[in-house]
C-alpha cells in the first residue's frame, strides 16, 4: 500500500492540510483559552478541528483545509494553507504517509468525513449525509462536534485512500464516484465504501483496484 501511497492526495480528500513549525511549539502561542488536546496554545485564528502532532521530531498543525461548499480561512488572504500568518507556520507541500498516519491517531477533525462524502457526492448534495453514515453511524456522528475517533477517523481515511486510488485506476472523479458507491461482486455484493469499514474489505477493494490499473487477474 505505502508504495502508491499519495498522502498528498488522501490530505486533500480528507480536507486537511499540514502546517510546520520551524521554532517548534515556541510558534503556537497564543490566546491560554484555545489549546489544542495534546495541551499546547494555539493562534486564535484555529478551527475547532485543528491539532498538533510531532513527526521527526518536527512540531506539525494539522488544519482543517476546507470543503468544497465551506472554504476555510487562514487570515487575510483567506487560505488557510499558504501560510499562518505571523506565525512562521509553512505547508508541507508533500507529506509522507506517516503525516496521514499520525493524524489518525490522534483523531481527524469531524469535517475530514463531510469532507470525504462531499468528494464521494459529486454535486449531489443529498446524497453527503448517507455517506458520512456509512462510515459512521448516524447515532455515533450526532456526538461529534469537533473531532472524530481514532478509530472512526481510520475507517474515514480507507474510504478517501480507496478514492484516491479508484480514481488513479478508472482516469476519472466520476468513476471513482460510481466504483466507490456501486455493490461489486468480488465484495459479495457491497461497495467499496462499505467494505471499507473493515481493514479486509479495503485490502480486498484494493486488490480489485490494482487488478483495473495494471490489467492482473482477480
Amino acid at each position: 500500500m505505502l508504495t502508491d501511497y499519495d498522502a498528498k492526495a488522501v490530505a486533500d480528500v480528507m480536507g486537511i492540510a499540514f502546517l510546520r513549525s520551524p521554532d517548534g511549539e515556541s510558534s503556537l502561542v497564543a490566546t491560554p483559552d484555545k489549546t489544542t488536546n495534546a495541551g499546547l496554545a494555539l493562534p486564535g485564528d484555529r478551527l475547532a478541528g485543528d491539532f498538533v502532532i510531532r513527526v521527526d521530531d518536527a512540531t506539525i498543525l494539522v488544519v482543517e483545509a476546507g470543503t468544497p461548499d465551506r472554504p476555510a480561512r487562514l487570515g487575510p488572504s483567506n487560505n488557510r494553507i499558504s501560510r499562518w500568518p505571523g506565525h512562521g507556520m509553512d505547508p508541507v507541500s508533500s507529506p509522507s504517509p506517516l503525516f496521514i498516519e499520525k493524524a489518525v491517531e490522534k483523531g481527524l477533525p469531524r469535517q475530514a468525513l463531510r469532507h470525504v462524502a462531499e468528494s464521494l457526492a459529486g454535486g449531489d448534495k443529498a446524497k453527503i449525509s448517507s455517506l458520512e453514515w456509512g462510515v459512521v453511524p448516524k447515532t455515533t456522528l450526532e456526538r461529534r462536534e469537533k473531532q472524530l475517533s481514532p478509530q472512526e477517523s481510520e475507517r474515514t481515511e480507507r474510504v478517501a485512500r480507496l478514492f484516491v486510488h479508484a480514481r488513479r485506476a478508472l482516469g476519472s472523479e466520476a468513476e471513482a464516484r460510481e466504483f466507490m458507491t456501486t455493490p461489486h461482486p468480488q465484495l459479495e455484493g457491497r461497495s467499496p465504501l462499505d467494505a471499507a469499514r473493515t481493514d479486509l474489505g479495503t485490502r480486498r477493494t484494493e486488490q480489485i483496484l490494482n487488478a483495473l490499473e495494471y490489467g492482473l487477474a482477480l
